[in-house]
């Protein structure tokens, strides 16, 4: 089952995990590579995550009823005007371990996220990092990712590997 469409459109989606994601096409693609003697598959659906409310709720330790849904409805809303689109991939492929998970990702940028971390900022007083913008290319079960939010996840869950490919995306 695919995630469901937000912001009464079809771009944008939402996990299971109250993750608002950006989904992305990436063809041509080995359907597994070997990272440091790690077997990993393809993901069968690409996607950038671009805000992840669990994780923000967790770390911030928020308690603010509905607040979910409210960060949802702010992310509507800022889209109406600033459309956040994926600009370009990065050579910057990285190995994810976390317990018994394991990923590769490729670092990528995206438009006008940094504006609406700003405005949650503000609105909620909370000082959020820009997260870690990526998409993850293969996991060891190829489904299950690593949530990479921030530059401490990315210092502590993540070493920079060469690229697995052998080709720009």
């Amino acid at each position: 089952m695919g995630r469901p469409f937000i912001c009464e459109g079809n771009k944008y989606t939402i996990s299971a995990t109250n993750t608002i994601g950006l989904p992305v096409s990436l063809e041509n693609l080995p359907s597994e590579i070997t990272v440091e003697n790690n077997k990993l598959m393809l993901k069968s659906s690409f996607h950038v995550s671009l805000v992840c409310i669990n994780k923000i709720i967790k770390k911030n330790n928020i308690l603010t009823p509905n607040f979910k849904d409210s960060v949802v409805k702010d992310f509507c809303d800022f889209i109406a005007t600033h459309d956040i689109n994926l600009l370009n991939y990065l050579e910057d492929f990285k190995f994810a371990e976390e317990n018994n998970l394991k990923t590769v990702v490729v670092m990528c940028k995206v438009s006008n996220l940094d504006k609406f971390f700003e405005i949650l900022n503000k609105k909620y007083n909370l000082n959020i990092e820009y997260p870690s913008i990526h998409v993850t290319l293969y996991a060891h079960d190829g489904a299950t990712g690593i949530f990479l939010t921030d530059s401490n996840d990315i210092k502590n869950l993540t070493k920079p590997i060469n690229n697995p490919i052998g080709r720009s995306l």
